[in-house]
């Protein structure tokens, strides 16, 4: 039986843009839609009954899409819409998606009412050909500049300098930065507020310090590891997300290296893992619980009124404990 993946092939036009001709929902051109019906016609396509009419008509159902279920972040974020959704009387399902083309299968597909995504794989395009007045979407992970879009941010920039900062008030000037993905936005705030922290407090930023990993422990263990094997080491590290952190903390407790005397570490995130460790991890407190039920409310509130919310940032906290102390 075809489907639509093949009629969006044949057509040449994209998945979502198919969902939309068939179900008449969306802007999609009179051509465009002529077109994709002949391909439909062609293939012999016959859609479930069921489906169609389901997808016509709010489920009260919202999709959350994320990279992986891996850390305790998205356990928190996920809490925080399912509250809210359950206080709404919405039910919300939740999906790993490995890349564009599922991701927009996933969503035109299943009968959801609207998305929140927190998945930096998944491009602005996509995002921008799933949105429109009947299917809404929050991001927790970018900035898009479109109706029927909602972003709910938090500043990373700010709490970046914020530790540059606490670090050159308790006497270091060495500071060193490992950074999580590229092409995540949260990393790349958070690598720019580094960068303003340091140039605001006329410290040298050392390329040889300065790494990216991939914001899992394993990663931060590794990145740790050759920092250690290169030779010299900084006295203190920014490290842009927990998980990083606490592997990097073992790298150096492996080594003999002692925290905070030889090198002082701040993750970010305040896992609860964060207050276990030995010494304690000093670290920028993310909001998740608060960022998922707020990414849940302006979602349900653009479903019900038919309006994009406007975006939201949200601040962070500095908590120190232990794995830094004054010079």
């Amino acid at each position: 039986m075809a489907t639509i993946k093949d009629i969006a092939k044949k057509a040449g036009v994209s998945i979502s843009t198919v969902s939309y001709a068939l179900n008449g929902t969306g802007a999609v051109s009179d051509a465009t839609k002529k077109k994709i019906l002949e391909v439909a016609k062609e293939l012999n396509y016959n859609p479930n009954a069921i489906a169609r009419r389901l997808k016509k008509k709010k489920q009260e159902l919202i999709a959350v899409i994320v990279r992986d279920f891996h850390g305790p972040i998205y356990g928190e974020i996920i809490r925080g819409i399912r509250d809210v959704a359950q206080e709404n009387d919405y039910e919300m399902v939740v999906a790993a998606s490995y890349n564009n083309n599922k991701l927009t299968k996933i969503l035109t597909e299943w009968v959801v009412d609207g998305a929140i995504i927190l998945d930096s794989l998944i491009s602005d395009e996509t995002i921008l050909d799933l949105a429109n007045k009947d299917f809404h979407i929050v991001t927790l992970d970018r900035v898009i500049d479109k109706e029927h879009v909602s972003n709910v941010l938090i500043d990373n920039e700010r709490a970046a300098r914020r530790v540059v900062e606490y670090f050159v008030e308790l006497g270091y000037s060495e500071i060193g930065f490992i950074g999580g993905p590229k092409e995540s936005l949260d990393n790349i705030r958070r690598c720019e507020g580094f960068k303003e922290g340091m140039n605001n407090a006329n410290l040298s930023i050392e390329n040889d310090w300065f790494v990216f990993s991939d914001f899992t422990e394993r990663g931060g263990y590794q990145s740790m590891i050759e920092q250690i094997n290169n030779g010299k080491l900084p006295r203190a590290y920014f490290v842009a997300n927990d998980e990083m952190a606490i592997g990097a903390m073992k790298a150096l407790q492996n080594a003999n290296i002692r925290i905070p005397e030889d090198v002082a570490i701040i993750g970010f995130d305040d896992i609860q893992l964060a207050d276990y460790m030995s010494p304690k991890l000093t670290t920028v407190r993310r909001p998740s619980y608060e960022l998922g039920s707020l990414a849940g409310e302006i979602l349900i509130k653009s479903l019900k009124k038919g309006q994009t919310v406007k975006n939201k940032l949200l601040e962070t906290e500095l908590i120190i404990r232990e794995s830094c102390h004054k010079r």
